[in-house]
């Protein structure tokens, strides 16, 4: 089947992005086309011996404040890919190290902040030139609204379709290990405690202080903000 590349920061939906175009469409989504899926796309100068795939380039975004609180319960829940602090109020402010567990003495990436974190993969991503890469964006909130959002991109991909009815997961999907997806054999595994409301409701906002808030105006790209139509609270 032809291969497309899923790419999104940390805990941004980027196994619920997979699990869409697989089921749907026939793909193989990967997760290592461009490197660390969490990471961006990397830069290749003149002579680095790297060249970018030729393929399509699906991303998935999610609000920066339900974000930082999803990357936050990761931490603590698995404490593997970041290091950081426990107390929400240091993991928000203060600076973290993010690499990929599954890869022995792997590279790491310091930002200032989870939010600068953000910022980078975003921009990096919205930024991508058209004319070098066939990259489309999605919101995570959107397409867990209407999964059926994942259509927008036929025109522009002309990827074959599997079925009429968008198929969707019943429940949260766990993190998927490996590159080669198990839609086809359903191994796909779920979490039954998924509350999609959470995400729709904004009920996210609820765990931040207004202080923490205004340190979250004050870092957020508003560009970025403005470009997936996320408003700045």
């Amino acid at each position: 089947m032809p291969k497309v590349a899923v790419l999104g920061a940390l805990r941004c939906g980027t196994n619920y992005l997979k699990f869409l175009l697989e089921s749907n469409y026939y793909v193989s989504a990967g997760f290592s086309e461009f490197g660390w899926k969490h990471a961006g796309v990397p830069i290749f100068n003149r002579g680095s011996g790297y060249e970018y795939p030729d393929v399509p380039l699906f991303y998935i975004v999610k609000n920066p404040y339900a974000f930082v609180v999803s990357l936050h319960r990761y931490y603590l829940a698995l404490r593997r890919n970041i290091i950081s602090h426990d107390e929400f109020g240091k993991f928000l402010t203060y600076p973290i190290v993010l690499h990929d567990s599954q890869l022995e003495h792997s590279p790491q990436m310091r930002f200032s902040n989870p939010i600068q974190y953000w910022n980078y993969v975003y921009w990096n991503l919205e930024n991508l030139n058209k004319e070098r890469f066939r990259a489309f964006g999605f919101n995570y909130e959107d397409l867990l609204e209407d999964p059926g959002g994942i259509k927008t991109m036929e025109r522009s991909f002309r990827l074959k379709k599997k079925t009429e009815e968008t198929v969707i997961p019943r429940n949260q999907l766990k993190r998927l290990s490996g590159v080669i997806a198990g839609v086809a054999r359903g191994e796909y595994e779920t979490d039954k405690s998924f509350d999609s409301s959470y995400y729709l409701e904004k009920k996210y906002l609820e765990d931040y202080s207004s202080e923490q808030l205004r340190f979250i105006r004050n870092e957020v790209d508003p560009w970025l903000m403005a470009r997936r139509k996320y408003p700045v609270v």
